[in-house]
């Protein structure tokens, strides 16, 4: 007698959440990924002061290209000017203001990954649903990158690609586009569409992290500890 054949992936649900209501979702998200890997290499609770200004301006300058209407002008420590001309820096490319004008901006989604059988959890900036084999996700990164290829190496320095095979995955998109906007002048804008080869680095970075989490996973005493303390403090990092 044969085993019924596994039921296909089915791509899950978008939700409209408010970011608290995300952040609640009992579930690992990339960002929680990110905290076990800076764990892992002895960065746990040595966040610097600069982290938070920059996180506050990415926070302000996605707030402004995808809901405008929440935008708080006038907050301290944030150059409203500044942050329009980024916003129009992506707008007066058509490719991507057809994306915005298409897509659910701030999706969230609770899944399963596969493998591991880690209940997962993501907020993607931007989704479009083209139509059969024309899925995309796309996310913005404020960045200091000089140029393009600079920007390419800070999405292998950054774990970009660990963050596009997560969501790809977990979505099963066609296309993951990383936008990175400069956040100093002349605000050029680089896209750079993820490769296989680059989903295939990705994906192993987060099933490695994931498997840490398992129960069963036979992990030496020094990682253990590392596991136990990012685990005890999943969900209070901000989604990247």
């Amino acid at each position: 007698m044969h085993d019924p054949a596994p039921e296909p992936y089915r791509r899950p649900d978008l939700l409209r959440l408010s970011y608290d209501d995300y952040r609640a979702l009992p579930a690992i998200a990339n960002s929680d990924l990110s905290r076990l890997r800076d764990a892992l290499n002895g960065r746990v609770n040595t966040r610097l002061p600069s982290t938070h200004a920059a996180a506050s301006l990415g926070t302000a300058f996605h707030t402004a290209l995808l809901e405008p209407t929440l935008y708080e002008p006038g907050l301290p420590g944030i150059n409203d000017t500044l942050i329009w001309w980024m916003v129009e820096g992506v707008r007066l490319h058509e490719d991507l203001q057809e994306l915005l004008t298409n897509g659910i901006a701030e999706p969230s989604c609770v899944f399963t990954e596969p493998v591991t059988g880690t209940m997962c959890k993501l907020r993607a900036d931007l989704v479009v649903d083209g139509g059969p084999g024309n899925y995309t996700i796309i996310d913005f990164k404020t960045t200091a990158a000089r140029d393009y290829s600079h920007f390419v190496s800070q999405c292998y320095g950054y774990d970009y690609d660990r963050q596009a095979a997560f969501y790809t995955d977990a979505l099963q998109a066609d296309r993951f586009l990383l936008v990175g906007v400069q956040k100093l002048e002349p605000f050029h804008v680089f896209t750079v569409e993820v490769t296989p080869q680059m989903l295939t680095e990705g994906r192993a970075k987060y099933q490695r992290l994931l498997a840490m989490l398992k129960p069963e996973a036979n992990l030496p005493p020094y990682l253990s500890e590392v596991v136990r303390e990012v685990v005890n403090g999943f969900g209070q990092s901000a989604e990247e």
